[in-house]
């Protein structure tokens, strides 16, 4: 059996616990008008549960790649402009602070803060980039390990449903980290693993190559403790209505 190295935490007590064969995975993406077989290597993809640090992650991860994006972006649901996490974060930031943006998305987090904000946004998808900057957002195509090269700033970091999609969620993580002025706010939302999540594990949304890592509670903090960071808040949102409908059909 090969040993699989924890993404988040590098430890190799780890175990297989699941397999999603990879013909069955096209075919689910397929009927959401998706081809992603150019993405999934092998004949299967394994969900892994680290026992050091509680991360889920499959192996291989298997990333999507910016046409991807664009293809789920077709979806009228998947930038949506209006979340329960935005109005959250947006509470917690102060009127005077820069705000970096990490996978912004076209921006839609931008229009929660005050005009007195200074916001930047990082972005890889093309299309997203485009229609941030035609509405006047600081959107730049780069990866944070990049922008961060440049010894930029922040009050503030922000980063929504974007650490699950991240081939390396250590490497980003400390990315952000470093992207912070002393005493800074990083802010992570991710999709809740111990939520209702966790009865539908076979949602191809929740499998490579979207999601390549599935985080609890216990991991996320995990992940900030091995970087300093005491966790001030851990808020869950409450289950929107389409995610009301989809579990009832």
């Amino acid at each position: 059996m090969p040993e699989r190295i924890c993404p988040a935490c590098h430890a190799n007590d780890t175990e297989a616990v699941d397999s999603v064969d990879r013909e069955d995975l096209i075919r689910s993406y397929r009927q959401k008008g998706i081809d992603v077989s150019a993405y999934l290597h092998g004949d299967s993809v394994t969900l892994c549960h680290c026992n050091h640090c509680e991360l889920g992650f499959f192996d291989p991860a298997c990333v999507g790649d910016g046409f991807f994006y664009e293809q789920l972006q077709t979806q009228d649901w998947y930038y949506q402009d209006d979340k329960p996490e935005y109005a959250r974060a947006a509470k917690l930031i102060h009127p005077d602070s820069s705000v970096l943006e990490v996978g912004c998305g076209k921006g839609a987090f931008r229009r929660w803060l005050p005009q007195s904000i200074r916001y930047t946004g990082l972005e890889f998808n093309d299309e997203a980039v485009q229609r941030a900057r035609a509405a006047g957002l600081d959107v730049r195509k780069q990866p944070v390990e990049e922008h961060v090269a440049a010894s930029l700033r922040y009050d503030v970091v922000c980063a929504f449903q974007v650490l699950e999609h991240v081939e390396h969620p250590k490497q980003f993580f400390h990315a952000c980290v470093q992207a912070l002025k002393p005493g800074g706010t990083l802010l992570i939302a991710v999709p809740a693993q111990d939520s209702f999540l966790a009865i539908a594990p076979n949602s191809p949304l929740n499998m490579p190559p979207h999601h390549v890592t599935r985080w609890t509670d216990r991991a996320l903090t995990n992940l900030a403790r091995s970087e300093g960071f005491s966790t001030t808040d851990i808020w869950h949102e409450p289950v929107a209505d389409f995610h009301k409908e989809w579990h009832a059909t």
